[in-house]
């Protein structure tokens, strides 16, 4: 697990220090090691390709993990952020060719796979990963990032540079980047309270997609897809039965938590006490013979603290189980680390700080999470709610015409249900799916509202998320949860948060493989009248205790809605109030004191003010622009994007 981050371009001081920069802006990923290298262009003299590294040393902690790694017969050169889970096996077949190691973890086992299989050899990987691999010979680099878009990586594209790294403030701290505000990124960010990939908050700084290889060469870039979620859930299903799915997932949730456990360093468990983490600490149970150290953040408040559930799973399970205790206080004195840590903003990211520091100062390196369960078994509430809020566009049996005029009377800053029901006939949500309207923060009109110079339509109606037309409901779900929830705010939050304390979290239920066989099954088997996910229940060697899913499903959020009105209602109140210079600040300040006000008065959620709260704080501390927000135009194009041949 490491930072990593690269230069192509002009060769000289001025280069060489970016790219120093930019790789010590990375220092909190990988405190055990780091390195640089610089590698001439051929075929353009005074020019070269940067790689640097920052190493968190999981798998062979010795010296012979350096990056950037190098091959001395190929030149080919390696930086590489991630975990291969089936490395072992990809070790083996390549001795069986003739391949010599002189390392025992996973980074030499990437670059001597692709010397062996060239591109083809993303297939073969099993694991989170995100590289950038110089191909001497070819003179071409490559970025790849995972299927499931677990680990992220990030490009932004001059007319003489091309610049990359694990984080957007590494680009930024490189000063090869404008700070600039991205205007598509803001609105994203205002709709979904995170920005969706590929947008990001930066101007010109783009993600490299889930699934996507970028190759670079000669100053052009072009996009390969060798795996695409979309692509997974329009397979046809391996069986009908309810039955021969459990029997067929028990196996896989074993390997695939079974291969998440191989670690050199000591490793913990997030456990909440829901059904997703109790699942994986199940699971572990049964495939390691030792006791797992497992987690969980307990609050005073009793409607937030799920601590009698997460001590009874652990008893269960008999793992060593640590309380990490938080107060309002607390976070209120962590907020400033909250948001040095943020690398885009997001509503969403504190609490992962504050479980992730907890698991790190206890010594722990690696820790699994139960994040994805719920996107691949149905486990939200949108996968009951969105049937119901579409019979109801039907019963309200109102025209567009009736609901734009009844909508004049609404308040786009206080969204009621009656507005958000107004709002599917008229389609005024994001993403062209009536499912955001059940995920966004804020419609389209109260972007509108809260930005000083309005927004065009267009720029509102990008189209985020995976899509496979004609898939059943669930499935449609199940597939738009990933590729925006799980994807922008969960696996982002997960891999910045706890990189910041330089602590490793794996998601065995982010599994591709696992995905490849639960996403395409007819969603009645995944949906139960009587018990939350079944499938996944059903499938465990070992079962919950009943009480674990036998209530009211919760996530796990922090008690904001109390906090918000008592120790950091001062904070937030007067951040919120206070005015910015125009050049700094693209909301209107009237707006966002009338969205503190609804939340004072019980007429919206607290996650709409914490959103703006937020925002103010990143754009501050990243010493952002939006002096050109003036116009909303249209997004540079993305580089053409081809179906994977092998032959990039």
């Amino acid at each position: 697990m490491c930072g990593i981050f690269g230069i192509i371009g002009e060769r000289g001081p001025e280069s060489e220090k970016a790219l120093v920069r930019g790789v010590a802006s990375l220092a909190h990923r990988g405190p055990d090691d780091e390195g640089v290298a610089s590698l001439p262009l051929l075929k353009e003299p005074g020019h070269a390709v940067g790689l640097g590294s920052r190493r968190l040393a999981i798998l062979d902690l010795s010296a012979a993990g350096h990056m950037p790694m190098k091959d001395k017969e190929t030149g080919n050169c390696l930086v590489y952020n991630g975990e291969i889970y089936n490395f072992a096996e990809i070790r083996r077949d390549l001795q069986e060719l003739g391949h010599h190691f002189t390392s025992g973890g996973d980074t030499e086992v990437l670059l001597r796979a692709y010397d062996e299989w060239g591109v083809a050899c993303v297939h073969r990987l099993r694991g989170m990963f995100a590289f950038a691999l110089w191909d001497a010979g070819e003179q071409k680099l490559l970025l790849v990032r995972d299927r499931m878009g677990i680990k992220p990586l990030y490009y932004y594209q001059s007319t003489d540079q091309l610049v990359f790294g694990s984080e957007v403030r590494a680009l930024l701290e490189s000063g090869l980047v404008p700070r600039r505000l991205d205007c598509a990124g803001l609105v994203s960010y205002l709709e979904f309270g995170a920005v969706q990939d590929p947008l990001t908050a930066i101007e010109g700084v783009r993600s490299v997609m889930p699934g996507e290889m970028l190759v670079w060469r000669g100053g052009n870039l072009q996009s390969y897809s060798y795996w695409s979620l979309a692509g997974v859930a329009r397979r046809s299903p391996a069986t009908e039965s309810f039955e021969d799915a459990v029997q067929t997932l028990k196996p896989m949730l074993l390997e695939a938590v079974s291969q998440q456990l191989v670690s050199d360093v000591p490793l913990g468990l997030f456990l909440s006490g829901g059904v997703d983490s109790s699942a994986v600490a199940s699971l572990a149970r049964e495939v390691t013979p030792e006791p797992i150290d497992t987690f969980s953040v307990v609050f005073r408040e009793s409607d937030f603290d799920e601590s009698s559930y997460s001590e009874e799973v652990a008893r269960a399970f008999g793992t060593r189980h640590h309380r990490i205790e938080l107060s309002d206080n607390d976070l209120l004195s962590e907020l400033p680390s909250v948001f040095e840590a943020m690398d885009q903003p997001s509503i969403d990211g504190a609490n992962t700080y504050i479980v992730s520091h907890g698991v790190k100062q206890a010594g722990i390196t690696v820790a699994l999470s139960g994040l994805g369960g719920d996107e691949l078994f149905a486990g939200y509430s949108t996968f009951r709610s969105l049937p119901r809020l579409l019979s109801y566009r039907s019963a309200l049996g109102l025209t567009a015409a009736l609901a734009r005029g009844v909508g004049r009377f609404a308040n786009p800053l206080e969204p009621t249900r009656f507005t958000k029901a107004l709002a599917l006939l008229l389609e005024d949500y994001p993403g062209r799916h009536p499912y955001f309207l059940l995920r966004s923060l804020f419609l389209p009109s109260g972007v509108r509202a809260l930005l000083r110079h309005g927004a065009e339509a267009n720029a509102l109606a990008a189209d985020f998320g995976e899509s496979a037309p004609g898939l059943e409901l669930v499935n449609q779900i199940s597939l738009l949860e990933a590729s925006t929830y799980m994807r922008s705010t969960l696996l982002r939050d997960a891999d910045v948060m706890s990189m910041r304390h330089a602590l490793e979290v794996r998601v065995p239920l982010v599994d591709h493989r696992l995905w490849e066989y639960v996403l395409p099954l007819q969603g009645r088997l995944k949906l139960d009248s009587g018990l939350p996910k079944p499938l996944l229940l059903q499938a465990l060697p070992r079962p919950l205790p009943q009480r674990c899913y036998q209530r009211r499903k919760k996530g796990f959020s922090l008690p904001f809605e109390a906090w918000m009105k008592g120790a950091l209602r001062n904070t937030v109140e007067g951040e919120l109030s206070r005015s910015l210079p125009p050049e700094q600040w693209p909301l209107d300040l009237e707006a966002v004191r009338t969205v503190w006000r609804a939340f004072l008065n019980g007429k919206t959620s607290w996650s709409r003010p914490w959103s703006l709260f937020v925002l103010k704080q990143w754009i501050e501390r990243n010493r952002c622009t939006c002096d050109e927000l003036g116009e909303f135009v249209p997004l540079p194009a993305a580089p053409e994007t081809m179906a994977y041949c092998g032959t990039a």
